[in-house]
């Protein structure tokens, strides 16, 4: 689903989904520079990405962000953040607004 998402609001940004027990092995074939996840513990694997998603499955525990070396966090975060923090990563704005600080991927937003 949120594949999905990403791929229909972000067209021109290359996307794989594929279940936890395949991750490790993709991650080595496809060196994303973007990855979101769901495997708890999994930010550890960070490095050399721009930027991971540790997308928490319960909407009461926080999701877990990486961008650039930077590290935040953000409750139940809506497919808003995970584009902005996608964005952040492949470069400059799509839109004037896209780094305003309402917009900031590292700002925690609770939402």
């Amino acid at each position: 689903m949120i594949a999905g998402g990403i791929e229909a609001l972000r067209p021109g940004t290359e996307v794989a989904a594929v279940g936890l027990d395949r991750l490790e092995g993709e991650l080595a074939r496809l060196d994303p520079e973007v990855v979101v996840c769901s495997r708890p513990g999994s930010l550890a694997e960070a490095e050399g990405r721009l930027a991971w998603i540790e997308l928490s499955l319960d909407p009461t525990r926080p999701t877990k962000i990486s961008l650039g070396g930077r590290q935040s966090e953000a409750t139940n975060p809506a497919l808003e953040t995970l584009l902005a923090v996608i964005d952040e990563a492949e470069g400059p704005p799509r839109t004037p607004s896209a780094r305003s600080p309402d917009n900031d991927p590292l700002t925690p937003s609770g939402g």
